[in-house]
């Protein structure tokens, strides 16, 4: 770890009053930092840095002393800039997520704001988050995005459906890509490029209108997957920014099942965040913007639904949509959306099993068989995960089997899974899963030391110490 700090004359009082206002202190700041620097591939900062900068020391980095301002502005509902902090001359404040993306826009608007977020100048990493209420607004406003063809240019190349074609397998091998690593910095980037080039033909291109819409529908299934990965990433503005990008594209495009996935996209985090009625309010609008869509997307919709209720507490709505979702997976057809290929009964099930081990905190009287249903839904996809290719959801629902042992005080369940998961921990890239883990192992330190099984500790912390 680096300390990353040079003497400076500036006055820290501004950093002083901001940390005072978040409550933290300057550990707490260090440790908001650190999963961003690693989203954009930076080394983390020693947990006594924070120390220095409130003696007058500057960091020498300026993606720290940018982050600085953007983790205190989501702490303290106040919006801070590097400079109030060190007086530097910095580039431009990053945009909140919904700047730009609020209110009627042209499609042209819409490219030139999505050109402009992917050029390289902006870091996702740095965007400010957006109120919900606000947040809101801009999906609204981008669900009503009106349907546009978009012109083609005059003077370039002409891209052929094949060009189109070569563009999508490349979108599916990136989605793969996510299923095996996780959102790390690499592949971040490489979905940033690929939606900023894909805007880039859409001004420049010469195509048929058939040919343009399909470039529309991969730029918006590309927006989609950068603010999933970006979601993994930990980095949740920049998510909310690329699925209201997608929205907008798709909306242009006509294409009502990646309105319908992105708005899903947007309730899994909030419910995942705690925050029910966000999540509720997203994946209610999915399953209404889906109900004229093939089945398969109504079920991925309702699968949504059912998270969104199960971290309300609902259990009869969960089971209510979680019963739809599944008639629904059954009636799978031959031109399904290629975006959906991973929704299959299994994953449902190890959604389904995520779901029912939040919901046994909020039904105290159904825990214990919350929790046993949970497990058995669970275990097959945290023993198989990796064999089959989805190595990150492997992880992620393995994690979640950890805390249902966890919860039904099953300490050789809980050290099992542990030591199962603990040789995939450093090939998946996801701040998400880390972050879970490093919750997991404090909440199963105590039971696994009084049951003798240090040696799942052990593995869990060096399998943490390498990734």
């Amino acid at each position: 770890m680096a300390t990353d700090s040079v003497s400076s004359r500036q006055n820290p009082n501004v950093l002083v009053q901001a940390m005072g206002l978040a409550g933290w202190s300057p550990r707490d700041l260090v440790r908001a930092i650190n999963p961003r620097l690693n989203a954009m591939g930076h080394p983390p900062m020693d947990l006594t840095a924070g120390h220095g900068w409130l003696r007058g020391c500057t960091p020498r980095s300026s993606a720290v002393r940018n982050l600085t301002a953007v983790v205190l502005s989501e702490a303290t509902g106040h919006r801070y800039t590097s400079a109030q902090f060190w007086g530097h001359t910095h580039p431009a404040p990053q945009p909140h997520a919904t700047e730009e993306l609020l209110g009627p826009l042209s499609l042209e608007q819409v490219l030139h704001t999505a050109s402009l977020w992917t050029s390289g100048i902006a870091e996702p990493a740095l965007v400010h988050s957006a109120a919900v209420d606000r947040l809101t607004a801009a999906v609204w406003d981008a669900t009503r995005q009106a349907p546009a063809p978009p012109a083609p240019g005059d003077g370039g190349d002409y891209v052929a459906p094949e060009f189109v074609d070569m563009l999508d397998e490349q979108l599916v091998s990136l989605r793969r890509l996510d299923d095996r690593t996780g959102g790390g910095p690499l592949s971040q980037r490489h979905a940033r490029i690929a939606l900023h080039e894909s805007v880039a033909l859409i001004h420049t291109g010469k195509y048929s209108a058939t040919t343009g819409n399909r470039l529309l529908r991969h730029a918006a299934g590309v927006a989609q997957l950068a603010g999933w990965m970006s979601f993994d990433a930990g980095l949740a503005p920049a998510a909310h920014r690329y699925q209201l990008l997608a929205i907008r594209l798709a909306r242009a495009a006509g294409d009502t099942t990646t309105v319908a996935n992105a708005l899903g996209m947007l309730a899994y985090p909030h419910a995942a965040a705690g925050h029910p009625l966000a999540a509720l309010r997203f994946a209610h609008a999915a399953v209404e913007h889906s109900a004229k869509s093939a089945p398969l997307v109504q079920a991925r919709a309702l699968g949504r639904l059912a998270t969104a209720h199960a971290s309300a507490g609902n259990l009869e709505g969960f089971r209510r949509a979680i019963g739809q979702c599944r008639c629904l997976i059954e009636r799978r057809r031959a031109d399904d959306p290629p975006s959906l290929y991973y929704l299959t009964p299994q994953q449902v099930d190890a959604e389904c099993g995520q779901a029912l081990v939040d919901l046994a905190h909020h039904v105290p009287g159904q825990r214990s068989l919350l929790l046993k249903e949970a497990a058995d839904l669970l275990s097959p996809i945290a023993a198989q995960g990796s064999a089959t290719g989805y190595r990150r959801s492997g992880l992620l629902h393995g994690i979640h089997l950890i805390r249902a042992s966890i919860g039904a005080r099953d300490a050789e369940a809980t050290a099992h899974w542990i030591s199962t998961l603990a040789d995939h921990i450093p090939h998946v890239q996801s701040i998400r899963c880390r972050t879970l883990l490093e919750g997991v192992r404090t909440k199963a330190r105590k039971q696994l030391r009084a049951a003798g099984r240090d040696d799942a500790l052990d593995a869990l912390n060096t399998a943490l110490s390498r990734a």
